[in-house]
Formats: C-alpha cells, sequence, structure tokens
C-alpha cells in the first residue's frame, strides 16, 4: 500500500487539478501560464463572436429570402383574387345576356307560333 500523499488523487486543489493529477503535470509538460491560458481563452471568445457573427449574418439573409417569398406569395394571391373577381362579373355578365337571348328566343317562338297557327 502506497501512503505517499502526493501521488493519491484527492479534492484537494483548484477546479479539476488534484494532488495527483498536479504531481503528474509536473512529470511531463508544464502547464500553460496564466498569460498562454488567458490568450488562449482570448482567441477561443474570439472565434466564438466570428462564428456568431456568421450565424447571425445567415439567419439575417434567411429572414430576408423568406420576408422576399412572403410579398411575392401576398401579390400573387392579390393578383389571384382580381382574377376571380373580373371572371365572377364576366359569368354573371354573361348570364344576363343568356337570360335576354333567351327570353328573345322565347318571343320568336311565340311569334312563329302565332304566324304558324291558322
Amino acid at each position: 500500500m502506497n501512503n505517499n500523499i502526493l501521488t493519491k488523487s484527492t479534492d484537494l486543489g483548484i477546479g479539476n487539478v488534484t494532488v495527483g493529477n498536479l504531481v503528474e503535470m509536473m512529470r511531463g509538460t508544464p502547464p500553460p501560464t496564466w498569460e498562454q491560458t488567458c490568450l488562449d481563452l482570448d482567441k477561443k471568445l474570439a472565434d466564438s463572436r466570428q462564428h456568431i457573427t456568421q450565424l447571425e449574418n445567415r439567419l439575417r439573409a434567411l429572414w430576408d429570402k423568406l420576408e422576399g417569398e412572403r410579398k411575392c406569395h401576398l401579390e400573387h394571391l392579390r393578383l389571384q383574387e382580381e382574377h376571380l373577381s373580373e371572371i365572377e362579373r364576366e359569368n354573371e355578365r354573361l348570364k344576363e345576356q343568356n337570360k335576354r337571348q333567351n327570353e328573345a328566343i322565347d318571343s320568336l317562338r311565340e311569334m312563329y307560333a302565332k304566324e304558324a297557327k291558322p
């Protein structure tokens, strides 16, 4: 049984660094300096900000595209409604014309029927 306190992993230390981890770190590559850690974090932060900016730009582009498609769709609907109204008006006009023609035909039939009877 090894009772060397420097090689035992305990919860003593800062963050995830335990005494055992500290000993291992001292045997291997030296840990980064605070300055290097700050520079690394600053670079990661800048990369994250750039990624966020790219995502925001993509979102704006998609929103603009969607807005353009919405306007186009609304214009298409408006034109369809206008055409439908024109068709309905023309249909009513043709019904009225057909009614007048049927009345004229009926009166001609009556006239010919009277003339045909001796």
